[in-house]
């Protein structure tokens, strides 16, 4: 499975989650890009820690 990233084009925010969660299903693919290819929830939660740690405020994650 994909980590992916959306990009808004209007609020600039950074959202980050796996290829199956349905926020990505309607997004405009020219915003979605991929951040690691077999990536596990693992690698998805490290990234959640990552941002609270280095305190990302355009930074989401997607569950």
């Amino acid at each position: 499975m994909k980590l992916l990233r959306y990009e808004d084009p209007k609020t600039y925010i950074h959202t980050y989650g796996l290829e199956d969660n349905p926020f990505f299903k309607d997004k405009n693919l020219r915003y979605v890009f991929t951040v690691k290819e077999n990536a596990t929830m693992q690698d998805l939660k490290d990234k959640e820690h990552d941002i609270k740690h280095l305190n990302l405020t355009y930074d989401r994650v997607v569950m």
